[in-house]
């Protein structure tokens, strides 16, 4: 069976019918000039499971699965019937819905698919071998078959938006490559097309590519510029200087490509998560020829990005005064944009964490490679110890290296950047409340759903629906364990109120509120 017709195949079965009426209240005010009801879901990956099977030969034919597929299509309805329901379904005080994608909308990045060089450029030997690249044309092509996978989503986003409410997308590191303008406009389009009035669809769709903002309201920000490991060079611009129309190198991303693509058994999903007891029972699983080739790929992966940072950097410093008049510019947008003066946006801006490759030291230190050199470093220093001749000074040799070794292992895990940003979010929330006088600050990009009351300031993350196609239904009569939940924000300008709500993909409704603030 090919690709299509297994997608039209489990779409038939799962088809269901909608309604046309619109949603109950008037359409959502501007942002700018009124206070919105907010919807806000994070992390929904669309694409995402759209990569070739595993198989033991990284030289294989790429071929998607089927349970891939139906995961594309559950995931499709599901987000379907959300829009839908909220379209039919306007906020309790009236008015319409302000719907704000939290990033990672998109999943461009975990996505890899091929053309065949009909409808776009058949990718070239690297591109074969590693995936296609990170240029702005290829970001299109995938915009373009992610939306024809989920259709239904689209069909339900122009609905939406015909129907009075809005549409959000804050840029996150997977949809990154919505910097791009034809990659934005590509989104647009989509939507537009299965819209019945064109205009107010596109008019309908806004894009954000740092935060979202509303006046002592609520702060809405993807997270991923905290990341070290998930971030850009400038994550105000995270475009390369070197290569006209490309993303700047980032570890992430070059990981996926250069390691994920050839070794696909390996997991993707959640790292952040993962310890070394999961290596471990993953080499396990697999032969020594394999976990060899799997070693080789970590060696080339770092090479292609340690090739490309090295070459950005040098890029960045030898334009380094008009790099930093541009970025300076675009601050002073960001200030205009966001109705905030210059001085908050260079202290938000200045939270972020520098990425993992902006030197070698620092990248080593991330890889915790400075390890094995302090491990190194107490083996000749208890050498010498143990062959004093005077077992004296031998003995206070020893002393001195365990303890100079446990005080410097110690120093150095107190500063290593750190791969789970989960546990510092709270922090950087109750900062980000008090630069920009939002009373609640939200944050996506860690997967993990919380709601949480920090000072004066509430800190939201509404979890990610990434593991809602691979979850197992429960029965429609059962308690709902749906892993989908979102964030909504609603109540007057001046006592904002937020929730974070379950939503249940078995009854396609909303299931409880699980905390409010």
């Amino acid at each position: 069976m090919s690709v299509e017709s297994s997608i039209h195949t489990l779409r038939r079965r799962g088809r269901r019918g909608r309604s046309a009426e619109g949603p109950s209240g008037s359409p959502a005010g501007h942002p700018d000039t009124a206070p919105s009801n907010l919807l806000i879901v994070s992390d929904l990956h669309l694409g995402g499971p759209l990569r070739p099977v595993p198989t033991a030969d990284p030289d294989g034919p790429v071929r998607v699965g089927f349970g891939a597929l139906k995961q594309v299509v559950r995931l499709d309805r599901a987000l379907a019937r959300f829009i839908d329901h909220h379209r039919e379904n306007g906020p309790r005080g009236g008015g319409g819905w302000t719907l704000v994608f939290n990033g990672d909308t998109v999943d461009f990045l975990h996505m890899d698919l091929r053309p065949d060089g009909e409808d776009a450029p058949a990718p070239d030997g690297d591109e074969q071998l590693y995936g296609l690249s990170f240029a702005a044309h290829r970001a299109v092509w995938k915009m373009k078959v992610i939306a024809a996978y989920h259709r239904h989503t689209f069909r339900a986003l122009a609905r939406f938006v015909e129907a009075g409410h809005r549409v959000v997308l804050v840029v996150g590191n997977h949809d990154v490559d919505l910097w791009f303008g034809d990659v934005r406009a590509a989104f647009v389009e989509q939507v537009a097309a299965h819209a019945d009035d064109a205009e107010a669809a596109r008019a309908g769709v806004r894009f954000e590519p740092w935060f979202f903002y509303e006046p002592g309201r609520a702060y809405i920000e993807h997270g991923h510029r905290f990341d070290p490991f998930a971030t850009f060079p400038d994550p105000l611009a995270p475009l390369a200087t070197d290569r006209e129309r490309y993303l700047a190198p980032n570890f992430g991303h070059f990981g996926l490509r250069y390691f994920a693509n050839r070794i696909r058994s390996f997991p993707i999903h959640d790292l952040d998560q993962q310890g070394l007891g999961d290596l471990w029972r993953w080499i396990k699983r697999h032969s020594p020829r394999y976990v060899a080739r799997a070693a080789w790929q970590v060696v080339a992966f770092l090479w292609h990005y340690g090739r490309a940072t090295a070459r950005d950097r040098f890029s960045r410093r030898r334009r380094e005064a008009a790099t930093r008049a541009r970025r300076r510019a675009r601050l002073r947008k960001f200030a205009a944009r966001y109705g905030m003066p210059l001085g908050r946006i260079l202290a938000l801006d200045g939270l972020r964490r520098p990425h993992i490759g902006q030197n070698v030291f620092r990248l080593a230190h991330g890889l915790m490679l400075d390890r094995a050199l302090l491990l190194a470093a107490v083996l000749l220093g208890l050498a010498a110890g143990l062959s004093a001749d005077d077992a004296e000074t031998g003995t206070w040799v020893v002393l001195g290296v365990l303890g100079g070794s446990a005080l410097a292992w110690w120093q150095l895990d107190r500063t290593r950047p750190s791969a789970d940003i989960h546990p510092q979010l709270g922090r950087i929330a109750k900062r980000v409340g008090r630069l920009s006088g939002a009373p609640i600050v939200v944050f996506g990009h860690t997967h993990r759903p919380v709601l949480r009351r920090l000072g004066r300031t509430r800190w939201l993350n509404p979890g990610a629906w990434e593991h809602v196609p691979r979850h197992r239904p429960h029965p429609i009569d059962a308690p709902c364990d749906c892993p989908a939940r979102f964030g909504m924000i609603d109540g007057p300008a001046e006592r904002p109120q937020a929730h974070l709500q379950r939503w249940c993909v078995r009854r396609g409704a909303p299931h409880e509120v699980e905390e409010q603030a």
